[in-house]
């Protein structure tokens, strides 16, 4: 399916949009891509580079509203395709931070039921930008993104789809212990801190959750 993101509501939320107007934001998103960009193409970096998580110490830090914002200005990208992916299974925000009908089939399913992942994958109207919602609700959803299945899953997207970033909205690192094997599986880890709010002893604890091969 094809989804319809409205650029219009982008703005209004103070987005990033995919016509390239320059905002203090986008500017923002412009600089942190291009270091995640020089770590895909680093031929020193580890494989799965192209796999990046977003994440925060506790819910409500602002970043699902930097994984989308991310996620658009990577798409703007000449020779680079996005994949977004819900991985924040257990509040799953994008779709609503986004304006778009919630898609029932998702990331969910492809571990549940072993769906294939090419059949939940959407299309959206953002040029080479494509979304994986998190697909239904599961009362073992947290216990499933440390499963077998989702690291099949994620090194079939590392290798598959090597020619995109894939981008990840995950769960904060103090609200599940399932969000730090996440990260462990993970490329790039970028952590969003909530200016003014969060305390650096929060922060410590959270990043001393991430292993330390990631980037």
């Amino acid at each position: 399916p094809t989804i319809v993101i409205d650029t219009d509501r982008l703005r209004q939320q103070n987005m990033t949009t995919p016509d390239g107007e320059r905002t203090p934001v986008s500017e923002s998103f412009r600089r942190i891509k291009r270091h995640i960009l020089a770590n895909v193409s680093n031929p020193d970096s580890p494989a799965g580079t192209n796999l990046v998580m977003i994440t925060s110490s506790l819910p409500k830090e602002g970043k699902t509203f930097c994984t989308i914002n991310l996620a658009i200005s990577l798409a703007m990208e000449m020779d680079r395709r996005v994949l977004l992916v819900d991985a924040d299974v257990l509040r799953p925000s994008v779709s609503a931070a986004l304006g778009i009908k919630i898609v029932e089939k998702g990331l969910m399913d492809v571990l549940l039921d072993g769906i294939r992942l090419a059949d939940v994958l959407c299309n959206t109207n953002i040029e080479k930008l494509s979304l994986l919602p998190a697909g239904r609700r599961h009362s073992h959803a947290s216990e499933l993104l440390a499963s077998d299945a989702m690291r099949a899953m994620l090194k079939e997207m590392a290798e598959r789809y090597s020619d995109r970033i894939i981008i990840f909205d995950s769960p904060p690192l103090l609200a599940t212990t399932e969000s730090c094997v996440l990260a462990g599986l993970m490329g790039q880890v970028l952590v969003v801190v909530e200016a003014g709010q969060t305390t650096e002893a929060t922060l410590t604890e959270a990043l001393g959750r991430i292993g330390s091969n990631n980037v």
